[in-house]
């Protein structure tokens, strides 16, 4: 699946910059362009992985370069007066893709302000589908119920003109006595990580073996449909190793150049079957997976442990778990990765708990607020 990828304010940005830095050290590329548009100076200059000809400070005046400081009406407001710099940032991005990203923290000033306008811009003129990536705010951070009012204006300012929005929670990353400021990093690269292996599923460097089964982008496209929001868990364990055999792990990346590795069935299923249920299990989903309607499937590792049999009983894990018949499957070998990775989209998400907390914590603010 090839993708174009923008990042808008701090938390977008970081989330597209470990896509962008993944996808250039792996043996596949599915991110065709990486952009990033900010109205702080700093944030941007952190970035790394996206070149920094795309990447985009706006706002000058209004900003001066030191970001919105969580006014998402200042994110509008810029966003209104840089129509002819955010259309030039988005002109980077190339036509041939097969869907386009926009990441942004959803309580920002500039990710839940500006970066829902700049999503309506590419909706406007984009030919294939538009998701959004939302990342909620911690509650720790959040005695008066502020930052949740902004973040439920920003997801619904988000969904608007997307396909679909995949939410993350920050507070799913942070330990219950860590500070916020430690959720940033580990929340990023858990989002990219799940994100970039659904994306590169059907991306196969030149001399991988074939998968048993390929998840492509139709079926990614067809599993977020848009009703409800979506949302991404991914888990993964070590393989296992036999020193008194020659080393199975080896001979499974194939460093020996073994053309048929002695893994067994047992060992393989069992371990593609653990994978997966600490996946559905894993606290990123933000609700039970039983309320989903649709999800996708990818499970990858060397190929000698991705066998057909542990592939199908995934799904029907899956299929069992979300009571959903609407489960789409692929596998990815990786020849040389030490661990069988489990990721799970889930779409079409309905009663989440914790978006219902944020609309109650959001009443509660505006009805203490002077402005009502």
């Amino acid at each position: 699946m090839r993708v174009g990828l923008v990042g808008v304010g701090r938390a977008g940005g970081a989330i597209v910059d470990e896509l962008a830095a993944t996808s250039t050290r792996s043996r596949v590329s599915p991110v065709e362009a990486a952009v990033a548009v900010d109205t702080d100076e700093e944030s941007l200059a952190a970035l790394s992985a996206v070149p920094s000809e795309n990447r985009s400070l706006v706002g000058r005046v209004e900003a001066a370069g030191r970001g919105t400081d969580g006014d998402q009406e200042l994110g509008v407001e810029i966003a209104d007066g840089a129509q002819a710099e955010l259309r030039a940032a988005l002109d980077t991005l190339p036509t041939t893709a097969d869907a386009v990203f926009v990441a942004a923290g959803l309580a920002g000033g500039t990710g839940g302000g500006l970066g829902p306008c700049l999503a309506e811009l590419l909706v406007e003129t984009a030919t294939q589908p538009v998701y959004g990536v939302g990342v909620l705010p911690s509650d720790a951070e959040d005695e008066t119920g502020e930052h949740a009012a902004r973040a439920m204006r920003g997801l619904r300012a988000l969904r608007e003109p997307t396909a679909d929005v995949l939410v993350a929670d920050l507070d799913r990353w942070r330990r219950t006595d860590a500070n916020v400021e430690t959720a940033y990093d580990p929340l990023d690269a858990a989002v990219a990580d799940a994100l970039w292996s659904v994306v590169a599923a059907s991306e196969l460097g030149g001399d991988a073996p074939a998968p048993e089964r390929t998840l492509d982008a139709s079926e990614v496209i067809n599993t977020l449909q848009g009703d409800g929001v979506a949302t991404l868990a991914r888990a993964t364990n070590d393989l296992p190793t036999d020193d008194d055999d020659g080393g199975l792990l080896e001979r499974a990346r194939g460093l020996f150049g073994d053309t048929a590795p002695d893994v067994d069935d047992v060992t393989a299923n069992r371990l593609i079957t653990t994978t997966i249920r600490e996946a559905l299990g894993s606290n990123a989903f933000l609700a039970g997976v039983d309320s989903a309607a649709r999800a996708a499937v990818v499970v990858d590792a060397p190929a000698a442990f991705l066998r057909r049999e542990g592939i199908q009983s995934a799904t029907s894990i899956v299929e069992d778990e979300t009571g959903s018949v609407a489960v789409r499957t692929g596998d990815r070998p990786r020849p040389n990765s030490d661990v069988l990775g489990t990721t799970v989209l889930l779409a079409g998400v309905t009663g989440l708990p914790r978006l219902d907390e944020l609309e109650r914590r959001t009443r509660v603010y505006l009805d203490e607020s002077p402005d009502g």
